[in-house]
């Protein structure tokens, strides 16, 4: 199991999650257009953005795999600004 947190929020999430999965499981809705769980990831629509620590700028949370440690927020400027 990997540790990260969601908005302050510590959530711990199978191997091999994206962080659109972890961020459900911490209770925090994101908005998504082009992805489905069975269907290949396309990342193609960017409505997911999220800011992840130390990431210059936001990142699609559906095609980025979950890992130890990381710092995801939902709710910053950046991302409103982004989205």
């Amino acid at each position: 199991m990997l540790k990260l947190k969601v908005n302050e929020i510590e959530v711990e999430v199978e191997e091999g999650l994206t962080v659109l999965q972890a961020c459900e499981k911490a209770g925090v809705e994101i908005p998504r257009f082009c992805y489905h769980e069975k269907l290949s990831i396309a990342g193609n629509c960017r409505m997911c953005l999220v800011e992840m620590e130390k990431s210059p700028k936001p990142i699609a949370s559906c095609a980025m795999p979950a890992a130890e440690g990381m710092n995801i927020k939902t709710n910053t400027a950046l991302v409103e600004k982004s989205s």
